[in-house]
């Protein structure tokens, strides 16, 4: 059972953060989250899959914003679609984790890091998306999750060029300067956007001594892929955390420290997306923060955060 003094406190962060009362919370972090299945054209044509997927589940809904991902309209999710993903046919993940992505763009043959790649989502979308023709370098501090990793890029039909089990706040002293063309940095976070305060053990390892030791470690982390990504090169930064400290700080601290970095608008238009906080408890985050992303928790979205940053020469 949650202390009450804890689950106060955690309320209360989050209510401030999205400007509503304490009271309305445990209904936006409260229950499962939809998932989306994406079409894995590494595998086959998308149109033989998606036959295959309808077939099985046909309940699903395009999402508008996201090529070859579609919504799990049923009331047992995308579990009928797990037959195909253990083929490797399809990718099941929340709305939220497609974003960084998409906000990334990448393009055929250019040379792309994913910091922190395990279990694999956003690296095998970087690869569907360039149709296997990005030079993929994948890393992920952890080696037995490095390990499955490359079990699962086998699976998926994901070709790259490395896999390196490097902690992703000493990348750059591991790996050269000004060299990748894009960096996905999905750090790893306390997880709020994740929290599930129907259950009674939902807070069991939220704290805010656990924020405040993230936050360091993810400026370290930004501030590595800075120094690898080569001037023009765009970098997406992102969590799956509702903390400020988390979120804006990092990337405020990174942007003060080199003026040529940027923060661009995300162009992505929901409902349920909201642009980065330009203050928080007495801090003020760089101005550019205004184009990061914030997304509020919905039945179909987890709590997340993505920021774009253009590194401009």
């Amino acid at each position: 059972m949650t202390d009450p003094r804890k689950r106060a406190a955690f309320t209360g962060r989050i209510a401030e953060v999205y400007g509503v009362r304490p009271a309305e919370v445990p209904r936006l972090l409260a229950g499962p989250r939809s998932s989306t299945v994406r079409v894995n054209r590494l595998a086959a044509p998308a149109e033989e899959i998606l036959a295959d997927l309808v077939a099985v589940m046909p309940e699903v809904e395009p999402v508008s914003w996201c090529a070859d991902t579609y919504f799990c309209l049923a009331d047992t999710g995308c579990a009928a679609a797990i037959p195909l993903a253990e083929q490797g046919l399809v990718y099941i993940q929340n709305a939220s984790s497609l974003i960084p992505v998409v906000l990334l763009d990448p393009q055929p043959g250019e040379l792309i890091l994913d910091t922190a790649a395990a279990p694999g989502g956003k690296a095998f979308h970087i690869a569907a998306r360039t149709h296997g023709a990005a030079r993929l370098w994948l890393n992920d501090a952890i080696a037995p999750r490095a390990d499955k990793l490359r079990d699962l890029a086998r699976l998926y039909r994901v070709p790259y060029e490395k896999l390196t089990s490097i902690p992703a706040q000493y990348l750059d002293k591991e790996l050269p300067a000004d060299t990748f063309d894009r960096i996905l940095l999905d750090v790893q976070c306390s997880g709020e956007g994740r929290i599930d305060l129907s259950r009674s053990d939902a807070l069991r390892y939220w704290s805010q001594e656990r924020i405040d030791r993230y936050k360091y470690r993810q400026t370290r982390m930004l501030e590595a892929a800075y120094r690898l990504l080569r001037p023009g090169g765009t970098m997406v930064y992102s969590t799956c955390t509702i903390a400020p400290e988390e979120n804006e700080f990092p990337v405020s601290q990174v942007l003060r420290r080199h003026d040529d970095l940027d923060v661009r608008p995300a162009l992505l238009d929901q409902p349920n997306f909201r642009p980065g906080l330009g203050a928080w408890r007495g801090y003020r985050f760089a101005p550019a923060l205004g184009n990061a992303l914030r997304v509020l928790p919905t039945e179909h979205f987890e709590a997340f955060f993505a920021a774009k940053l253009v590194k401009t020469r």
